[in-house]
């Protein structure tokens, strides 16, 4: 089983407002759910370096006010190229601001879109990002 360290964050606009993502169908782990920003750590890498790096790479922004939330794990069965292979999963996570506006998707993001806190119990999460808006009381 292979492991990997996940760095993700609550992203919010000067509204308010949460950044939330969808890979399109049969890109990513989780299917059809809504998630919020993040990737993998490289190797090498820093915490802080690689967060900034994957929301820089999967929404085109800029973060600050970085402050660590939560942390879980996840054992889950992806499936690529005929291929079965278990993965645990450890996520750190994180809660930040948006220093900047352009906001662009990278491409295997099907959308990005911002939503009111109050409004994120109406979307299909992650189970990590079940987990997490739970812990929050936001779920």
């Amino acid at each position: 089983m292979r492991t990997r360290i996940i760095v993700s964050a609550i992203i919010e606009n000067d509204k308010g407002e949460i950044l939330i993502g969808k890979k399109y169908p049969n890109k990513g782990v989780y299917l059809d759910a809504w998630h919020i920003p993040g990737g993998g750590i490289e190797e090498g890498e820093r915490i802080e370096e690689g967060l900034k790096r994957e929301i820089k790479e999967e929404t085109n922004l800029e973060i600050a006010d970085i402050r660590p939330i939560h942390f879980s794990d996840d054992i889950t069965t992806r499936i690529q190229d005929g291929k079965t292979e278990k993965i645990q999963m450890i996520f750190l996570e994180f809660k930040c601001k948006a220093k900047t506006e352009n906001l662009s998707p990278s491409d295997d993001l099907e959308t990005l879109k911002w939503v009111p806190k109050a409004e994120i119990k109406n979307y299909n999460l992650t189970p990590p990002g079940e987990k997490l808006f739970k812990f929050l009381g936001m779920r």
